[in-house]
């Protein structure tokens, strides 16, 4: 049976809301899928301080690269976590 192309890449993890807060779950999620912890901090790929502040006080979908994953936030605080 022939296999058929997939047109964009499923996400390596996709998180439930967290309940910690969002750069802990950043991280852990990012923890998950690539098996180690990362060895780059957070901060180096985007500030923290102001990721918390817009989660406590809006719902945006946040995107950026941390330790060579591609990380989405939605505005439910669900985390998505993919192979670059």
């Amino acid at each position: 049976m022939p296999s058929t192309p997939q047109s964009h890449a499923e996400p390596s993890l996709q998180t439930s809301p967290p309940t910690q807060s969002i750069t802990e779950a950043v991280v852990a999620a990012v923890t998950e899928t690539s098996g180690t912890k990362p060895t780059t901090p957070l901060y180096e790929a985007i500030d923290p301080d102001a990721l918390e502040s817009l989660y406590q006080h809006g719902s945006p979908t946040v995107s950026f690269e941390y330790a060579g994953q591609h990380v989405t936030i939605a505005p439910d605080r669900t985390i998505t976590v993919s192979n670059q």
